[in-house]
């Protein structure tokens, strides 16, 4: 078994005319919301904080070289208590569409069990939507972080239509759920 964990980059500021999309930072919301999903991934699924882990730790991350994508994936990698050699970089992570992250996929080393990707709708949302066995998340938002298990033991057999929903996570839910703990990472409209 392989798991798959993805997450969409947080909310980015639109504040800097003239920046390339590529460079856009992460707005307060955003930095915000990328902590509270990377803490409560950590408590709930990954055993951090002296929990019971549900879930094999990631081995490595794989994002985005956009800049919303890889602050994302750098907060993440620090709530986790990971090392900075465990994140790389890929650029054709940057707005790719379902097919280019299958292949991504597919090349990943195979004594790595659980790996976390960032990146970009609508891209990712698609990837999900194909990857599923059953059924299909209607919405990807921000910093949503999606949680697949694959039934195989090589990253190079991941095909469309074979990924069980483990779990999905995003900013508003925990807004909702947990409002003292998670404050203020959320806009109404859930972006």
């Amino acid at each position: 078994m392989k798991y798959l964990t993805v997450i969409r980059h947080a909310k980015s500021s639109w504040n800097h005319p003239g920046l390339a999309d590529h460079d856009r930072p992460l707005n307060d919301r955003g930095r915000r919301a990328a902590p509270a999903i990377a803490h409560f991934l950590h408590h709930t699924y990954l055993g951090g904080h002296g929990g019971q882990p549900l879930l094999p730790f990631p081995d490595h991350l794989l994002s985005s070289t956009a800049v919303r994508a890889l602050t994302t994936a750098q907060i993440v990698r620090e709530e986790l208590g990971l090392p900075p050699d465990a994140l790389r970089l890929s650029q054709r992570l940057y707005l790719a569409p379902e097919s280019e992250l299958l292949r991504a996929i597919q090349e990943l080393q195979n004594g790595w069990q659980h790996v976390v990707i960032f990146g970009h709708n609508p891209g990712l949302h698609d990837f999900i939507n194909r990857l599923l066995a059953r059924g299909s998340i209607t919405r990807f938002p921000t910093c949503a972080a999606t949680i697949l298990a694959l039934p195989i033991d090589a990253w190079s057999r991941a095909e469309w239509n074979q990924a069980q929903l483990v779990g999905q996570i995003t900013p508003r839910l925990l807004q909702r759920r947990f409002p003292d703990r998670y404050p203020d990472i959320s806009a109404a409209d859930g972006e």
